[in-house]
Parts: structure tokens; C-alpha cells; sequence
């Protein structure tokens, strides 16, 4: 629909959920106190070797894995 067609015009990628990211955002999960969702931006953040962006203190529990930076 209309909500997706905007989505198109940002300039952002949509990964994949394969198998491999979500396996990896389990065991982010499994073993760090965030949400799944937030695993998946860790891992995606470490299969790209990039820096997560955020507002959200639930990633400083992850700052081993990634770089984080508070926004």
C-alpha cells in the first residue's frame, strides 16, 4: 500500500530475514536482555561491520558485540 511505496522512497536497505540472521539474532537474543527485534539490528550491524543508531538504552547491554552510538 501507500505506507510501503513511501518506505521505497527512503534511502534504506530491508534486509532479509535468512536463516543465518535469524539465528544469529536468536542467540543475541539467548544470551543479552533485548528485544528480538533489537538482535536483528545486531546482528545485521554486525554482518555489516556498521554502528547501531539509537535512542534506546536496551543496546547499551550489547556494546561488546557492536559499536552503539546514542542519538
Amino acid at each position: 500500500g501507500e505506507a510501503l511505496g513511501l518506505i521505497d522512497q527512503l534511502p534504506i536497505e530491508i534486509l532479509p530475514a535468512t536463516r543465518e540472521a535469524v539465528l544469529a539474532a536468536a542467540h543475541i537474543k539467548a544470551t543479552h536482555p533485548v528485544a528480538y527485534a533489537d538482535a536483528f539490528a545486531v546482528a545485521a550491524a554486525q554482518a555489516l561491520r556498521a554502528t547501531v543508531l539509537t535512542g534506546d538504552p536496551e543496546f547499551d547491554s550489547v556494546k561488546q558485540l557492536v559499536t552503539v552510538e546514542r542519538i
